[in-house]
């Protein structure tokens, strides 16, 4: 701390030399008498001083280390201190320090930073870090959530000052900038993930839950519920795919119609999973999802095909891995682009492929235990979970021969 020092007449001033890219914006260097002649006591307070100097260079560096990093430098220091000169001394350097930040940035933050330092109030970056390390949901959901928290944290710096009044403010807020219900819906989900985290802590003044019915939901509208494809159209698709060389995208079109899979579970469908008469889907979204689905004899050439030219192991060949190891977005991205072309709109999606072979074998008379087996749904009711465990994959087999689509003849 000694290079920080500098003696003028009967005084020590703190020192701190900018970086040359920054003198531009910052100056050459940061003076500022510690208003002692007291050696030791001129330590202590050079080192708030330069403290702050540093998190001012590191915020114009581009790096957002949060105005109240240096708040809680201040604590750590204050909690530490051994004797009550010493704590005095801190504590003086922490008022000038707070009543420079009200002149600058207004009483709000200036109050924030002093309950902060003093332990008042608990800042986020005590608890975000542990929070996203012990998350384990998706990688995709995952960086969602984290960048919905951020948002949260960036509004609510301190975990004492969010209330469901305040949260409110803010999504109305946010509603002024054009941010949609949904999306305000998906931040709240991540922000309420969080908030169920730092529960754990017993934080003092910290409420239940602040996203409590914060979101009213509009009355008269309602979300368009997905549509089903009519079986011709799923034809139209199929053929409008082949027309533009898009063989893989026909071929997933015809095993979405036949298997009701989801389109993740397809693209990620292994060669060594694939038998003759039958899909292990052991890729899935849900506990229920790992099934066993059988063939249709319809695509049976198809199957064989795939299964006999693959080059990399996978069923639907050469697939765009995504950067959280998903293999279905490009697909998803050329199926949406094709749909619209033929004219469907926001309601008929690839997942209504899924809806399409749920509705046909419920026109077939199958059962619904046995159409959840096929498709990977969760069983609902004592009877689903007492009696539909044990279904075969023969009887799986005989509801999905029951499934006709106007396709032509694959051989």
């Amino acid at each position: 701390m000694a290079d920080y020092l500098e003696k003028r007449r009967q005084l020590y001033y703190a020192v701190l030399t900018v970086p040359k890219a920054l003198q531009t914006d910052l100056g050459l260097r940061f003076v500022k008498s510690t208003g002692t002649g007291d050696r030791r006591r001129a330590v202590i307070v050079a080192s708030q001083y330069v403290a702050g100097w540093k998190l001012l260079i590191e915020q114009a560096k581009g790096n957002d280390t949060g105005f109240l990093a240096d708040a809680m430098q201040f604590k750590d220091d204050i909690e530490k201190a051994q004797d009550a000169e010493y704590r005095d001394t801190l504590e003086s350097v922490l008022l000038d320090r707070v009543g420079d930040m009200e002149q600058s940035h207004g009483f709000s933050q200036a109050k924030q930073f002093y309950d902060v330092a003093m332990g008042v109030q608990t800042p986020h970056s005590l608890h975000f870090n542990n929070w996203k390390s012990q998350l384990t949901i998706s990688p995709r959901t995952v960086e969602q959530y984290t960048k919905d928290a951020q948002l949260f944290i960036e509004q609510f710096p301190v975990i004492e000052g969010v209330s469901k009044k305040e949260v409110s403010l803010w999504l109305d807020a946010l509603s002024a900038k054009g941010v949609t219900k949904s999306i305000q819906k998906r931040i709240i989900k991540g922000c309420r993930n969080y908030w169920k985290y730092l529960s754990r802590y017993n934080i003092k003044k910290m409420v239940e839950d602040p996203f409590h019915q914060v979101i009213l939901a509009d009355k008269g509208k309602k979300k368009a519920p997905r549509e089903p494809f009519e079986p011709h159209e799923l034809v139209e698709l199929w053929t409008m795919a082949r027309d533009k060389h898009e063989d893989v995208l026909a071929d997933l079109i015809v095993l979405g119609a036949y298997t009701g899979a989801r389109i993740e579970e397809l693209c990620s469908l292994m060669v060594k999973d694939v038998a003759e008469d039958v899909f292990n889907i052991i890729d899935s979204k849900t506990s229920a999802g790992v099934r066993a689905v059988p063939i249709h004899s319809h695509i049976k050439p198809i199957i064989k095909r795939l299964r006999d030219n693959s080059k990399d192991g996978y069923l639907l060949p050469n697939l765009t891995v995504g950067r959280f190891g998903d293999r279905s977005n490009t697909m998803s991205n050329r199926f949406s682009k094709l749909k619209v072309k033929v004219g469907h709109g926001r309601t008929k999606v690839f997942h209504s492929l899924r809806h399409t072979l749920v509705t046909t074998l419920v026109n077939a008379g199958v059962m619904e235990f046995h159409i959840a087996d096929i498709v990977g749904h969760e069983k609902k009711g004592v009877t689903g979970n007492v009696y539909a465990k044990a279904i075969s994959i023969d009887v799986k087999r005989v509801a999905i021969e029951k499934v006709s689509y106007p396709f032509p003849d694959f051989s």
